[in-house]
């Protein structure tokens, strides 16, 4: 058994775990929730009587229908920039999708760099008064291991999900754009009141599967010192 070499593949392990929870750490969702909600409010307006419905009589009776048409008409001069931005995240979803993957991957890497210095640690002849401390050591790096596993399956459980939102939400950009673009809404007749209401609807979906990602548990790094 070498110990320095031991101690090196830990040091690995350790950095790579570190990079791992800060990768963890970032939301790259929230700014995309909340053009989802603009948007939304954009997709409302165009359907007069659809907004009126989501704020209700006792809410057209105290001025909540106007209010929205009032912030609604505000967003819908934004709607260009709505749907810029919405692509920028398309491509910052992306981004984190394949930074994750790449910290998973090296994460892994490191994991069985260990692994295979522990079982060469577990065959190793021992000597007088060698063997206790060995247990010890093989105790130590098990439980750095079973962390870095759970934060490995963290990785790549939110890579999985942040590619399959970015790739979602790709899809219903044009369609949105067309939507945005007529601005007619209702008044086109009922086919695009359905084509408002199921782009909504789409939205809605995809809130929701960003609201069902798993948030990560943030594991402690393992920086106590080698017993």
């Amino acid at each position: 058994m070498n110990p320095d070499r031991v101690e090196g593949t830990e040091a690995r392990l350790l950095a790579e775990h570190a990079a791992a929870v800060q990768a963890l750490g970032v939301d790259a969702t929230e700014a995309l929730q909340s053009t989802l909600r603009d948007l939304r409010g954009l997709l409302l307006i165009a359907d007069p009587q659809a907004a009126r419905r989501s704020v209700g009589f006792w809410g057209r009776l105290i001025g909540r229908d106007i209010r929205l048409r009032a912030e609604a008409q505000a967003l819908r001069e934004r709607g260009g920039v709505l749907l810029i931005r919405a692509e920028g995240q398309v491509a910052r979803l992306r981004e984190h999708h394949a930074t994750l993957a790449l910290r998973a991957e090296r994460l892994n890497e490191a994991m069985a760099a260990l692994r295979a210095e522990m079982e060469t640690m577990a065959r190793s002849p021992s000597t007088d008064g060698d063997d206790e401390r060995r247990q010890r050591r093989l105790a130590h790096l098990t439980t750095l291991h079973a962390t870095t596993t759970i934060t490995a399956s963290q990785l790549q459980l939110l890579a999985a999900g942040a590619l399959a939102i970015a790739e979602r939400h790709a899809q219903q950009l044009p369609r949105l754009a067309l939507l945005l673009s007529q601005q007619r809404g209702v008044r086109s007749g009922s086919q695009q009141g359905m084509q408002l209401s199921s782009a909504r609807q789409a939205l809605d979906e995809l809130e929701a599967c960003i609201e069902d990602l798993p948030s990560p548990a943030m594991p402690a790094n393992q920086t106590q010192e080698n017993p």
